[in-house]
């Protein structure tokens, strides 16, 4: 009969190969370094072409602000129903993943619904391995997904992802090429995220170049813009908008979206008080184009 030794010697044996096929299971499984997107399809910064219209161009920017970034829906939602649709939008991080969507086709109905049904691990993929905690891929597919795989230029809406150059923190503006990439991108927050590589560039988060950027909105034609601002502590880039909404947000971790109902209802609320001036803005502004015979057309776009 073997004695307690050689049992002992056994067990031993087997645990360097239980280590190795479990961790052979989990690299079939898991990505180990960030994948270089470079096909033709990767997202590009393009020039800009304004938008053009006989009535006042209205810019949506919705910033950076991880799961805070539910209040962007409530925002739409009371513009909605004040019969206000942007004309453009603009997104970074949490405000590029509602942006895209919304410039996709999806009301703010829509929107709502998905809210009530998503779920951190639908969007998060956290591993073991790699850069960092979240590899980012189930936030890529998931745009894509809901976007019926449609890049950026064939988004119903013109759209526009801010990202920023890791190292630099300098601003780059996705505005063609595969849609989910170019989110991931704006959503890849430092140290938590993997960063995503372009043609050869290291992209992260798109609020370290600006959490409201609104001076892109500018640049595509935007007349009015407004900027919903759901930053910890404000961000002076919104203060450049014509039209500032800042919702009283729960703070929660960037992963956490056990508040989203709340934050999506402090949204509607911030933005509901903004209507006035929202009304009167664009009154004056069409005012000011039929003074200036602005040529009457549709709205146009690249």
């Amino acid at each position: 009969m073997p004695g307690k030794g050689h049992s002992n010697q056994s067990i031993m044996k087997f645990f360097p190969r239980l280590f190795s096929y479990t961790a052979a299971l989990l690299l079939a499984g898991c990505a180990l370094a960030p994948v270089n997107y470079e096909a033709g399809d990767a997202p590009q910064a393009a020039q800009v072409v304004r938008v053009q219209s006989a009535r006042p161009v209205v810019g949506l920017v919705l910033g950076a602000g991880g799961s805070r970034g539910f209040a962007h829906i409530g925002v739409i939602k009371a513009l909605e129903t004040a019969g206000i649709r942007p004309d453009l939008v603009v997104g970074v991080s949490s405000g590029a993943v509602v942006g895209a969507l919304y410039a996709a086709g999806m009301d703010a109905r829509a929107l709502e619904a998905a809210a009530l049904e998503v779920e951190d691990n639908d969007l998060i993929d956290f591993t073991l391995f790699g850069p960092a905690m979240v590899e980012g891929a189930r936030l890529q597919d998931f745009i894509n997904g809901a976007t019926g795989n449609r890049p950026i230029e064939k988004l119903s809406l013109p759209f526009a992802a801010v990202a920023a150059e890791s190292g630099s923190n300098r601003m780059t503006v996705f505005n063609r090429g595969n849609t989910g990439i170019a989110v991931r991108a704006s959503a890849s927050v430092p140290r938590l995220f993997w960063p995503v590589i372009i043609r050869g560039t290291e992209y992260v988060d798109g609020g370290l170049a600006s959490r409201v950027p609104v001076s892109v909105a500018r640049a595509m034609g935007a007349d009015l813009v407004i900027a919903v601002d759901v930053s910890r502590r404000g961000s002076v880039d919104a203060d450049a908008a014509d039209v500032v909404i800042r919702p009283a947000v729960i703070r929660t971790r960037i992963t956490d979206f056990s508040r989203k109902l709340d934050n999506l209802a402090a949204g509607e609320t911030a933005a509901r008080a903004a209507l006035p001036r929202v009304s009167t803005l664009m009154a004056r502004l069409s005012a000011d184009n039929l003074s200036s015979g602005r040529a009457a057309s549709g709205l146009t776009r690249n």
